[in-house]
């Protein structure tokens, strides 16, 4: 697609479909039943003193040395976060620029971090919304939207950035949660807070992750249902040993090696 008419799509497109979550997506239905998991409400805050005074986020404009812009419009700008949520955005920022063989970042494009009256980890500055990240050698899209069902590269390449995210965030949602992130993948710290993420073959997120790397990542025959059945352990235990991975994802060391093998997957 032509930057004219990207950027056409981009600019003159601001219905329901181009709007990220930070914004206030509306409902919609589930995306081919694998919508919201009833047991993960979503990026929810634990109790109402996860709110954060607004006076008490700080700006950023910035990940990784990359700069950041809104999504809508493509126009650089800051955003407001907590500031120790910022410090994981960027270890995370770091951490995939080292990964992803792209070279270093140069923009990310974003719906947002803090939200006012959401209610969501948006509200608290504990919330960031991705689009598409640039790099001096390529870029990987989130707008699922957009590229969708996508090719191989693109598939491959936003399923490493989900699972680099993953590494950092345990809430991380991409287009398999359900149609309003069909433009961005969502990452909040609501479960893992600031303690590393770990792994639960309960949450259908963690194991469609496990499952798209695997299949899209690796070339596995798996399928992506979010069950944690035996081909998927199986297929996952083939590839652990090919990337020299001895802990298993119920070790937090153990998931953030898998995780970080797969970002890294040439």
């Amino acid at each position: 697609m032509s930057s004219f008419s990207r950027r056409a799509l981009l600019v003159g497109s601001l219905t329901a479909l181009t709007t990220g979550c930070a914004t206030g997506f509306p409902s919609l239905p589930d995306a081919g039943g694998l919508g919201r998991d009833p047991q993960e409400p979503g990026p929810q805050p634990r109790d109402p003193g996860a709110y954060s005074n607004p006076d008490s986020l700080v700006r950023f404009s910035t990940l990784g040395g990359a700069t950041l812009g809104y999504e809508i419009g493509r126009t650089p700008t800051s955003f407001r976060a907590d500031p120790r949520f910022v410090e994981l955005l960027e270890a995370w920022a770091q951490d995939w620029s080292a990964l992803s063989g792209l070279g270093a970042m140069t923009t990310l494009w974003s719906y947002g971090a803090y939200v006012d009256k959401e209610s969501s980890l948006h509200a608290s500055g504990r919330a960031f919304d991705i689009a598409e990240v640039e790099h001096e050698q390529g870029s990987v899209s989130c707008r699922y939207d957009v590229w969708g069902p996508g090719s191989a590269t693109q598939i491959r390449d936003y399923w490493r950035l989900a699972a680099s995210l993953h590494a950092h965030f345990s809430y991380t949602l991409t287009h398999l949660y359900n149609r309003a992130h069909h433009n961005h993948i969502h990452v909040d710290n609501a479960r893992s807070q600031w303690d590393p993420p770990t792994f639960r073959s309960r949450s259908r997120t963690q194991v469609r992750i496990v499952q798209s790397a695997l299949r899209h990542v690796f070339g596995a025959d798996v399928e992506v249902n979010g069950e944690w059945n035996s081909p998927t352990r199986d297929s996952l235990r083939t590839i652990q040993a090919s990337l020299g991975i001895t802990r298993p994802v119920s070790d937090a060391d153990g998931w953030r090696e898998f995780l970080r093998g797969t970002a890294s997957a040439a």
